[in-house]
Formats: C-alpha cells, sequence, structure tokens
C-alpha cells in the first residue's frame, strides 16, 4: 500500500513540476513576443515621426512673403505648401490618413497608412498606423477649429500630430486587450509632438 502511495505521490509531484516548468516556458516566450512586438512598433513610429516631423517643421519654406502656405487642413490631413528640391519651384505636399481598408491584409483592423501626396500626384505611403490625428494653433495659442477655415488657415502657426503604431501580427490574445479584435493585445507605441512649428509659417 504504502508503496501504491508513493507512486501516485510521485506522479503528482512531478506533474505539477511539469506544470511549472510549461508555464514559465509560456511566460517566457510571452515576455520575449512582448518585448519585440514593442520594439518593431517603437521602429515603425520613428521612422514614420521623422519624416513627418521634418516635412511639417519646413511646411512653408521658399513661399514668399503674403503669399498662402496652407490650403487645407482638418483632423487627419493636411495641403501645405513648400520647396521641398530647394530648386525654386513650389511644392503642394498633403498628408492624409487612409482607409483601414486599405489594409485588410493586417488582422489589426485599425491599421491605416499614412499617405503623401505631392503636387496631386500619386500617393505613396509612407507608414502603418492605427491613429493619425492632427490639431492646430495660432500664434496666440489659440486652437483653431477644425476644419480650420479658409478665412483663418493662414493663422496657423502650429501644428499638433499625435500618431499611434500597433504592431499588426499581435504577438498575445488576451481578453480585454486593444486593438482591432477585442479579444487580442497589440503591443503600441504612442508618439505627439506639440511644437511642430515652422518658422516660415510666420508671415
Amino acid at each position: 500500500m504504502a508503496a501504491i502511495m508513493d507512486v501516485v505521490f510521485s506522479v503528482v509531484l512531478g506533474g505539477m513540476l511539469l506544470m511549472i516548468i510549461l508555464t514559465a516556458n509560456e511566460i517566457a516566450s510571452d515576455n520575449h513576443s512582448v518585448y519585440n512586438g514593442d520594439m518593431l512598433v517603437q521602429e515603425m513610429l520613428i521612422s514614420t515621426a521623422q519624416l513627418v516631423e521634418g516635412e511639417f517643421r519646413n511646411m512653408g519654406f521658399g513661399v514668399p512673403e503674403r503669399e498662402q502656405t496652407v490650403f487645407y487642413a482638418d483632423t487627419s490631413r493636411i495641403t501645405f505648401m513648400s520647396d521641398l528640391n530647394r530648386d525654386g519651384v513650389i511644392d503642394s505636399v498633403t498628408y492624409a490618413a487612409g482607409n483601414p481598408s486599405e489594409l485588410s491584409s493586417t488582422p489589426n483592423e485599425k491599421d491605416r497608412y499614412i499617405h503623401r501626396i505631392v503636387n496631386g500626384g500619386t500617393p505613396s505611403q509612407v507608414g502603418v498606423v492605427t491613429m493619425f490625428n492632427l490639431s492646430y494653433m495660432a500664434a496666440s495659442g489659440e486652437v483653431l477649429p477644425t476644419p480650420v477655415p479658409v478665412d483663418r488657415l493662414k493663422e496657423i502657426h502650429v501644428v499638433e500630430v499625435t500618431m499611434e503604431v500597433q504592431n499588426p501580427y499581435a504577438p498575445q490574445s488576451r481578453v480585454g486587450g486593444e486593438g482591432g479584435d477585442p479579444n487580442v493585445l497589440y503591443s503600441s507605441s504612442l508618439w505627439q509632438q506639440t511644437r511642430l512649428a515652422s518658422q516660415n509659417s510666420r508671415r
């Protein structure tokens, strides 16, 4: 009888140890996935933010004084003038958030492109985000209504950009997560720059 109890006890103990080992491996795998997901979204966000920040700071470059710099400004779209090639030719530049349906290939239904359009040409995709929000302030600090009325476009002094990037492949599945699927947790990174003021727009 004692021998049978020893065998049962050994099986139970061995099973508990096996469960502990499997759980530890699962936790380590999850942590590794989250770390890689965080690194991925940060790299995606930084590359997109650098381009947007650089061009927004240069809006109005080369545009003669007294001429309009911004021609359209809304929460997810802006059109402004700038001499992109430093060749004396003024270009029209538009940044706009795309429709999530353009990225149906990714599991995250919030994914969308940021489109960049130069001189009305074919849009190019400069990044994938889940949020691209623009707001505008006058030199006095007043937040301008959006879309900015045509007669107030010349007052735009600061553009505030808020972007969020999420890992489109969701390394974890967990109830109550964020992203397109409510049962999925997406690694995400948020970037907000409140001082994108171009000295060229101070006219």
